[in-house]
């Protein structure tokens, strides 16, 4: 219901007359951060079974670039967004009814994602909340699962989506802060294992203002 609340006011903010000359384009943000992920723990389908798995915590970084049009006011945008954060999954590995020990692999998750971003309109100070969809890859590196033909490297692509609330704040005119939360979801299928990836993040960058 607050989100609705932000999304009205914003529209009732761009809906009246836009003041001063359009020249300026908009806003271009450019920023790197860093990221811990906290994943749900899920089920997992391993080889025909399926199973309770666990996802440790991993950490990344990213980049990300926003463009915000003159003729939104500069609240609307949409963003363009690249990150990666590793993790570790484990599960019991009993793939039809075999007990195989503790199946292992680390994992590594690549976002890319489009975002668009509703900001609260400030001076110094700006709230903002986004949805995000785009691509994400979920890749095994040394994987340790009895019963599947492991390599050293597999990956899969998966549709991804995410939800997102920040704040931004200038620390000068072209430099500012920011910190993030974000909820992912992903579903990722192996050969012979599949588990869908919902994940929270929390992120703390710096970034530029043009």
């Amino acid at each position: 219901m607050r989100i609705l609340v932000v999304v009205i006011t914003l529209l009732g903010y761009l809906w009246t007359p836009i003041s001063g000359s359009g020249v300026e384009f908009g806003d271009i943000d450019l920023s790197v951060y860093a990221l811990g992920s906290w994943p749900r723990d899920q089920n997992l389908y391993n080889q025909g079974t399926t199973v309770p798995a666990s996802i440790q915590q991993g950490v990344g970084a990213g980049l990300k670039i926003g463009l915000f049009p003159h003729f939104t006011k500069r609240v609307v945008g949409i963003e363009l967004d690249s990150s990666g954060h590793g993790g570790m999954l484990s599960f019991p590995n009993n793939p039809n009814g075999q007990n195989n020990g503790t199946g292992r692999s680390n994992l590594l998750v690549l976002n890319t994602m489009f975002n668009l971003v509703f900001r609260y309109p400030g001076e110094v100070v700006m709230p903002y909340v986004g949805i995000g969809a785009g691509w994400s890859h979920g890749i095994l590196l040394n994987p340790n699962i009895q019963g599947r033909a492991d390599k050293d490297f597999d990956s899969a692509r998966a549709f991804g989506h995410q939800y997102l609330a920040g704040v931004r704040a200038m620390v000068s005119p072209k430099v500012f802060i920011f910190g993030e939360y974000r909820y992912f979801s992903a579903n990722y299928h192996w050969e012979g294992l599949a588990v869908d990836f919902r994940a929270h993040y929390g992120l703390f960058g710096v970034g530029l203002h043009f």
